[in-house]
C-alpha cells in the first residue's frame, strides 16, 4: 500500500515519556557506545566524551561521528540507538503533564535513531522532532530521522502518528510501513521496516531523490529486496549467554556467522582499549562458528569493563550487538597486581603518620594495622589513596598488611615514637641553696669535699624512654650527659666534689622527645 502525504518544510518534532523524574535528575544511562559520541550539557560550550555508565539528564544534547553509535536505557524501560553522523537534543524529557503522566520529546537535529518505546501510561506522551516532521509513538519499535528537508520513519511495530503542525491532519503508520519523503511523503509496505540497518540506506535515497517521487519509491522498493537478501547472506549471531563470567580462563565469546561479501568483518570490542581481528574465516555464504578469547585482568585494564561488544559489516549493512561481561576480581588471573604500601611522613610530636596505598584503583581491599604485633583496626580500601593514621604515646612497632580479593598482599612495618609536648618539672632534693659547713683537713692532706646531686624527672609518661637527652653542668662545665639509651632511670644520684670557699652551683636540663626542655638548678655553698 502506498499514500502520498503533502509535507510542511518545518514542524517541531517532541519526544515524551511517561515514568520519569525531574530536571535536575538522570533520566537515563548509556549502556554501550562504539566510537566518537558526545554530549554536550545545558548551557555549557564543550563537548566531552559520552561513555558506558554515563548518565543522560534533560537538555543533554549528543551528537556522533562515523561510524559511531550510542544506546541509552530510560528509566521505563524504553532504550534507543543513535546513530552515526546523527545530533539529538533530549529536550524536555520526562515533562511532567499531570498526575502520574509525563511528555518526553527528542529533536534529531540531523541523522536517525532508533527505538523501543515501552507501553506509555495513562496521558503520557512520546514525540520525536525532525526539521521536517513530528512523530507521536506509543509502545513502538522502529527508526526516525532526517535533514535538510528530508525526513523518513520507519515501523517494526507499533503505530505513528505524523503530523505537519500542530493543527495538520494526522497520517498514520502501523506495523511493517515506511514513510518517507521532502515536500511530500510516501509511505510503503517494507519487509526492512523498523530494521535500523535499512535506516542509512533509505536516507540515502530520501536525499538522492528529492524531487522525484516515483524515482524515490522505484528505488526504496529495490533496497529492500536487496537488503532482505544480504541479510540471508551476511549475518551472525552470539551463542555466549550474558552475562559473560571472566574468572581465571579468561573470557570466551562463541558465536556463528554467514558472510557471502569478500569485505565482511567481525570485530569483538572490549571498552577502548581492545579490538580483535577480523573473526570472519571464509565468505562464501555458509554458516560458520567462531570462538574468541581474551585475557582480562588489572594489568591491561580491561577488568574495569562490564560489556563486550560486536561489530558486523557486510553488504553495506553495519550490525551491533553488546553481552555484559561478570568479571570476578576474586580470581588470581584476572587480579594480578599486587597492592603497594608506601610510608609518606610522620611527625613525632603531632603524633601521626602518612601512609598511601596504591594498586587499589578499582579493586577492593581489607588493611589491618597492628602495633607491637597486636591488631588494633581493620578496614576498606578501595581506591588508590593517602591516609593519615593517629600514633600511641610511645615508640612502638607499626604494622600495616594489606590484602586484596584475589588474596594479593603489601606489607609495611616501622618503629615509630609518639612524643606529645607536655609540661614537666625536675624536683630537686634539698633546699635549692644548701650551705655545707666541712672542718678544714689536717695539715698536709688534700681537701676533697664530696656531696650527692639527687633529683628525680618527673615527666608525664613516667618513663624514661620518653626522654632524649640530660645534662648536668658545675659552674658552666659538663659533668655528666646522657642521651636516649643511656637514661635509664629518672631518679638521679650523682656524687660531685665541691670547692671550698665558693658557690658550687649544678645546672641540670632534661630534654623531652617532643623538644620540650626542663631545668633546676642546685647551689652548694662550703663554708
Amino acid at each position: 500500500m502506498q499514500h502520498i502525504f503533502s509535507l510542511v518544510r518545518f514542524v517541531p518534532v517532541c519526544l515524551l515519556i511517561p515514568g520519569m523524574v525531574f530536571a535536575a535528575s538522570a533520566v537515563g544511562k548509556v549502556r554501550h557506545s562504539i566510537g566518537d559520541v558526545q554530549r554536550q550539557k545545558a548551557e555549557q560550550k564543550d563537548w566531552s566524551a559520552l561513555k558506558v555508565g554515563s548518565k543522560i539528564f534533560q537538555t543533554d544534547f549528543v551528537r556522533t561521528g562515523a561510524e559511531s553509535v550510542v544506546g541509552i536505557n530510560f528509566t521505563d524501560g524504553t532504550s534507543i540507538n543513535i546513530g552515526e553522523n546523527t545530533e539529538v537534543e533530549m529536550s524536555n524529557l520526562f515533562e511532567e503533564i499531570g498526575t502520574g503522566a509525563y511528555r518526553t520529546r527528542l529533536n534529531i537535529k540531523k541523522g536517525f535513531v532508533d527505538f523501543d518505546v515501552k507501553k506509555l501510561i495513562k496521558e503520557s506522551t512520546f514525540q520525536f522532532k525532525t526539521g521536517t516532521a513530528t512523530a507521536s509513538i506509543r509502545g513502538t519499535s522502529g527508526f526516525i530521522g532526517g535533514e535538510d528537508g528530508a525526513f523518513y520513519a520507519s515501523l517494526a511495530t507499533g503505530k505513528f502518528d505524523i503530523q505537519q503542525k500542530d493543527d495538520g491532519p494526522v497520517m498514520p503508520v502501523v506495523a511493517g510501513e515506511t514513510m518517507f519523503g521532502t515536500d511530500s511523503l510516501v509511505t510503503m509496505k517494507l519487509k526492512s521496516s523498523g530494521d535500523k540497518r535499512f535506516a542509512k540506506k533509505l536516507a540515502g535515497i530520501v536525499k538522492k531523490n528529492a524531487k522525484n517521487v516515483q524515482s524515490m519509491m522505484k528505488e526504496v522498493k529495490e533496497a529492500d529486496e536487496a537488503h532482505q537478501k544480504a541479510l540471508l547472506e551476511n549475518n551472525f549471531a552470539i551463542t555466549t549467554k550474558s552475562p559473560a563470567n571472566v574468572c581465571n580462563e579468561g573470557l570466551t565469546v562463541d558465536g556463528s556467522y554467514t558472510a557471502s561479501d569478500p569485505k565482511a568483518s567481525l570485530v569483538m570490542m572490549i571498552g577502548k582499549s581492545y579490538t580483535s581481528d577480523n573473526l570472519i574465516r571464509a565468505t562464501d555464504g555458509k554458516k560458520h562458528s567462531f570462538s574468541q578469547k581474551v585475557s582480562v585482568n588489572d594489568a591491561n585494564k580491561l577488568w574495569t569493563e562490564n560489556q563486550v561488544t560486536f561489530v558486523f559489516k557486510a553488504a553495506g549493512n553495519t550490525e551491533t550487538q553488546t553481552i555484559e561481561m561478570d568479571v570476578n576480581k576474586t580470581c588470581a588471573q584476572v587480579n594480578q597486581v599486587s597492592p603497594a604500601i608506601k610510608f609518606l611522613s610522620y611527625d613525632s610530636i603531632a603524633c601521626n603518620m602518612h601512609v598511601s596505598f596504591a594498586n587499589m584503583q578499582d579493586d577492593a581491599g581489607i588493611l589491618t594495622m597492628s602495633v607491637d604485633g597486636t591488631p588494633v583496626a581493620e578496614e576498606p580500601v578501595t581506591k588508590n589513596e593517602q591516609k593519615k593514621y593517629k600514633l600511641t604515646s610511645g615508640e612502638h612497632v607499626y604494622t600495616f598488611a594489606l590484602k586484596d580479593q584475589a588474596g594479593n598482599d603489601a606489607v609495611f612495618e616501622k618503629r615509630f615514637g609518639c612524643y606529645s609536648v607536655k609540661r614537666f618539672n625536675i624536683d630537686v632534693y634539698g633546699k635549692a641553696k644548701e650551705e655545707v659547713k666541712v672542718p678544714p683537713p689536717p695539715v698536709g692532706m688534700q681537701d676533697r669535699i664530696t656531696k650527692t646531686l639527687q633529683f628525680k624527672i618527673k615527666n608525664p609518661e613516667n618513663d624514661p624512654v620518653f626522654l632524649h637527652k640530660v645534662t648536668i653542668k658545675q659552674n658552666g662545665k659538663v659533668i655528666l650527659q646522657e642521651t636516649l639509651g643511656q637514661i635509664q632511670s629518672l631518679d638521679y644520684q650523682v656524687p660531685v666534689n665541691l670547692v671550698r670557699g665558693a658557690q658550687n652551683r649544678f645546672d641540670i636540663e632534661v630534654v623531652h622527645k617532643s623538644g620540650f626542655k626542663a631545668k633546676a638548678q642546685k647551689v652548694f655553698e662550703v663554708r
